[in-house]
């Protein structure tokens, strides 16, 4: 009996655990169609469930035992009201027809087939978390409970039916629940980890990393021209030097604000190398679009002060400089170095500029 009691638990381990992490969008590797996921659940569970009955241990000719109400419960925590609705009448039918049809059979299937639409509505009610599914399968477990001693036959141990049913069945949510809340934990720490080593802590756009690996797909994969706009705060070390540190990263971050609002409309890409450059990436964009994204940039800076403090205003402006792929660069790198030479250009022409990257006449290279 315990061997077979170890078969059952194993299996709605191995379910709940392989169901779980290709049915969130925190791996690596996720199932496609979201919309479809409470369906292949609920239809997995079912099957689950399903095998369990098959692997079930005879209490007597007609009663069995198994995990059954933990796979069907289980399953509305990762999809929701329809997986324990589908997985419930799955199980139940087959339960009904497993042993034949007889009076335990029915209302075996029948119970499980409940146990499904009753968590489904709770699920609904309450919401599909790992505290909602506690209470639903608690609930289901003593309801069980109630069907068993109706089911068992006069002379049939009920007393120690009823223990092991119990005690396995905790056993079973126990385990399986902490080790899913576990491993969710352990998803979400490696999002956020994900999540810190692309993006810029301060201003929460992506990060000089980020950068390179878009900017090398984006050139790639372009069969048009794509723009790099390189935006650098004029004399920002004079504004720390005035205010204070805490008054620059606010103008960083009011900063980051106005560019992701300016590139938006342009299908932008903003990214902070670090300091204060900011780094713009143009899809599909060429010289002219540059420009005047650009120019606007510039303009919208320049009128508008930003706010070191509370009733600080502080006057700020940038300097632009501009590339565009593939007419001056042919790859990332080099289209990054023909834009930071335009933004160099725009710093030594006096500032609050922008600067269209240009080939140098041959007097003015040096030999």
């Amino acid at each position: 009996m315990f061997a077979e009691l170890a078969v059952n638990f194993c299996i709605l381990f191995t379910f709940s655990v392989l169901s779980y992490w290709p049915f969130q969008d925190r791996s690596r590797f996720s199932i496609p169609f979201p919309r479809l996921h409470p369906l292949m659940i609920g239809g997995l569970a079912g099957a689950v469930g399903i095998f369990l009955v098959e692997m079930s241990i005879s209490v007597t000719p007609d009663l069995v035992l198994d995990a059954r109400l933990a796979v069907v419960v289980i399953s509305g925590v990762f999809g929701g009201p329809a997986a324990p609705l589908i997985s419930g009448l799955m199980t139940g039918l087959y339960r009904l027809a497993s042993t034949g049809l007889s009076v335990v059979s029915v209302i075996s299937g029948m119970n499980v087939m409940l146990i499904g639409t009753a968590a489904a509505i709770l699920f609904l009610r309450f919401g599909s978390t790992f505290r909602s599914a506690a209470a639903i399968y608690s609930l289901a477990v003593v309801e069980q409970v109630l069907v068993i001693a109706l089911l068992l036959p006069d002379g049939a141990p009920f007393a120690g039916t009823v223990l092991l049913f119990a005690a396995y069945s905790a056993v079973c949510f126990l385990v399986v629940s902490f080790t899913l809340q576990e491993l969710s934990l352990h998803f979400l720490k490696l999002a956020d980890y994900e999540r810190k080593s692309k993006t810029d802590d301060l201003t929460g756009l992506n990060n000089l990393r980020t950068y390179r690996e878009l900017s090398g797909d984006i050139l790639q994969e372009s069969d048009g021209p794509v723009a790099l706009l390189l935006a650098d705060i004029d004399r920002f070390k004079q504004v720390n030097d005035l205010y204070g540190h805490q008054a620059g990263d606010r103008v960083l971050q009011q900063l980051a604000i106005r560019l992701n609002d300016a590139a938006r409309p342009f299908g932008g890409i903003v990214f902070r190398n670090g300091g204060e450059e900011f780094p713009v990436l143009l899809p599909r964009a060429g010289k002219q679009e540059a420009a005047i994204l650009a120019e606007k940039i510039r303009a919208e800076v320049a009128g508008a002060p930003f706010a070191a403090g509370p009733g600080m205003p502080l006057p700020v402006t940038v300097s632009l400089g501009t590339a565009v792929f593939p007419d001056d660069a042919s790859g990332p790198e080099a289209l990054y170095r023909r834009a930071d030479e335009a933004l160099y250009a725009a710093k030594e022409g006096g500032r609050n500029r922008t600067v269209m990257w240009t080939p140098r006449p041959v007097s003015e290279i040096k030999t």
